[in-house]
């Protein structure tokens, strides 16, 4: 049995859907049971548990073969904390292998708020005992459209400097998940995934203009300037985080693209530009 964390959220519920959908035999992990099932699949199996909770995770964890770790969210003290209580309790229920979800950027030197939180996880990992396959993950196309793209009027003003991004859809890194938690062979250890291309926030935002017939330009701000911006209008620790990720970004932390995607799937990752167009249909088609 392959069992998912986060299994209400984006990139776990697609993870379900799909394992389900190939035919393997599903746990999801989830807080409150009633609601959850009306999001997920009736041939996943609830299993109760909080990351807050390390005893409760152990038991949920029971008798599973492999887990996939989505992770956590929060401030970063309470997502290392997450992780950590995750890794601790498949450990000790003889869990056999762990799909764990990280990101690109974990260099000790790193400016972004989450990157000592995604490499404190992977070190644990590495110690734990249990065999586990890594997935750092590009930054998500549904994030930049969400937090800096669609809120935008006219103008897209970050400090990123010149930096490159190589978006992926949430769908994408479901797929990539899914199939590597999934896969008969889970001996590789890390797996990059990316999107095939990168970019700069002018084409970023040129795209935007073109799939929704509203103009916006890139405009690179100064870092102190972004920061007070996001601060007079998103709560801690989304201020920090945004602006340290942009950093990150100017610093070329971002740009690098991984066929490993595409190794894992056997097609080519969605386009930031065919991302967009069936963001903005959807959002058409309902309205």
């Amino acid at each position: 049995m392959i069992l998912v964390t986060g299994a209400t959220g984006h990139v776990g519920r697609a993870v379900v859907s799909r394992l389900v959908s190939s035919g393997q035999e599903v746990a999801a992990l989830v807080r409150k049971p009633e609601a959850a099932q009306k999001r997920l699949p009736r041939e996943a199996a609830l299993r109760v548990g909080d990351y807050e909770d390390a005893s409760a995770l152990k038991a949920a964890f029971a008798g599973i073969d492999r887990l996939v770790l989505i992770s956590s969210d929060g401030a970063a003290d309470t997502v290392t904390r997450h992780h950590a209580n995750a890794i601790a309790a498949a450990a000790a229920a003889g869990v056999h292998h762990i799909t764990f979800t990280s990101i690109i950027d974990i260099g000790e030197t790193s400016p972004f708020y989450y990157a000592p939180a995604y490499r404190n996880a992977e070190r644990r990992l590495a110690a734990c005992g249990v065999p586990s396959t890594i997935l750092r993950c590009g930054l998500y196309s549904d994030f930049i459209l969400d937090t800096w793209l669609a809120p935008a009027s006219g103008e897209l003003a970050l400090p990123a400097g010149q930096g490159l991004v190589a978006p992926v859809s949430r769908g994408d890194v479901a797929a990539a998940v899914a199939a590597a938690a999934a896969g008969a062979d889970t001996s590789r250890a890390l797996y990059t995934i990316t999107g095939d291309r990168p970019l700069g926030f002018d084409e970023i935002a040129a795209c935007y203009s073109e799939a929704t017939a509203q103009p916006l330009h890139y405009r690179s701000c100064a870092l102190g300037d972004y920061l007070a911006s996001a601060s007079a209008r998103l709560d801690e620790p989304w201020p920090q985080a945004f602006s340290s990720l942009c950093a990150s970004i100017a610093e070329g932390r971002y740009a690098s693209t991984s066929s490993d995607f595409t190794a894992l799937t056997g097609k080519p990752p969605e386009s930031f530009r065919d991302f967009l167009v069936r963001a903005v249909f959807g959002v058409l088609t309902k309205g």
